[in-house]
């Protein structure tokens, strides 16, 4: 007897903000594949016809020798290990000219794996490890020192979210990063994960870096702030009218 199936439709996410997750009942199952003679099968015709959205366009920013020479200065005077690298070209905008290799965002201090990040980004990370990591770790009980950052995350020519449609991500662009742990000598690594109400030194670490990340960043998302940021913390600088800036 044939068979009849409805096609779920699923819910536009929204452009940006917190994504939400779908509740079980809301979950769309895969319409299965009608049955062909014998063992094989015939595709899904609206599978078949579903391709990925284009990627919207964004701008590269532009960056003048002079303001790199000023910015390359600061990164010096915060004794950051740092290499310029060839330009990075990506679809639709994407991509960095100048882009920055950062081995030591601070004296002793690693930061890793290998990146690609606009200059002024990792002045803003600079700045955030000397005036907020630093003295954080200070206050930890012990002896601790910071000996490394580390990162999920640069330059990545993508959305928001890893979502299939809406705006470019600031990481496209080299103006982001998602810093994902910190190790110290002296005590055990500090990662970013949920921690409100955990009342332990781990989870105040955690606010303090990520409160103070706000005065040097634009964007400060992380554990709290939706479900794609439980695992990170996500800073970058992108520019808003009236200077506005997100911190969640």
């Amino acid at each position: 007897m044939p068979l009849m199936f409805v096609a779920l439709a699923g819910l536009d996410l929204p452009a940006d903000g917190p994504v939400p997750v779908d509740k079980p009942e809301q979950a769309t199952a895969p319409e299965p594949a009608a049955k062909a003679p014998g063992n094989a099968k015939i595709p899904n015709a609206a599978a078949a016809d579903q391709k990925p959205a284009p990627l919207p366009g964004i701008t590269t920013p532009e960056e003048s020798e002079a303001a790199l020479a000023g910015c390359e200065a600061e990164l010096r005077k915060l004794q950051v290990t740092f290499d310029r690298l060839e330009p990075v070209t990506g679809e639709n905008g994407c991509g960095i000219t100048a882009p920055y290799a950062i081995t030591e965002i601070a004296k002793g201090v690693s930061f890793s794996p290998a990146t690609e990040m606009r200059c002024e980004t990792a002045l803003s990370l600079a700045r955030w490890v000397e005036g907020v990591v630093l003295p954080a770790t200070a206050s930890l009980p012990g002896k601790a020192r910071l000996t490394a950052i580390n990162h999920g995350s640069t330059y990545v020519c993508r959305r928001r979210n890893n979502l299939p449609t809406g705006k470019m991500s600031e990481h496209s662009i080299g103006n982001a990063v998602d810093v994902v742990d910190f190790e110290f000598d002296g005590r055990g690594p500090i990662g970013i994960v949920p921690r409100a109400g955990d009342g332990n030194i781990e989870e105040a670490f955690q606010r303090a870096v990520r409160g103070g990340a706000c005065l040097h960043f634009t964007t400060v998302l992380g554990p709290g702030a939706d479900a794609s940021h439980d695992d990170h913390l996500h800073f970058d600088i992108a520019e808003r009218r009236g200077g506005y800036r997100l911190c969640e």
